[in-house]
């Protein structure tokens, strides 16, 4: 992970992410951590709308992931819940800035 700056955009209503620079730190997931997605990563579907969060195993996520385009990393960026012991609970909403 690297760290970005998240704040809300009020004229169009949404978020504006600028992305961190230097080097990226590994963080552990816990083990009941999800990844919660706000859109299908290629064409996998958990059913549902899009606007709904779609939930995927640490298992699954890794794999989609690794089916990206190398090219695609810079910028992929994520919402990170970390609990007390420093681990990630939770990671939602993929986006590419």
């Amino acid at each position: 992970m690297r760290p970005a700056q998240k704040k809300i955009n009020t004229q169009f209503d949404t978020w504006e992410i600028s992305s961190g620079t230097g080097p990226f730190t590994t963080v552990p997931m816990a083990k009941n951590a999800q990844a919660q997605l706000t859109c299908p990563v290629r064409d996998e579907v958990a059913g549902g709308s899009r606007a709904e969060l779609l939930p995927y195993s640490q298992a699954q996520f890794v794999t989609l992931l690794n089916r990206l385009d190398s090219r695609l990393y810079d910028g992929i960026g994520y919402d990170l819940v970390f609990d007390g012991a420093g681990q990630v609970t939770s990671l939602k909403s993929l986006y590419r800035p």
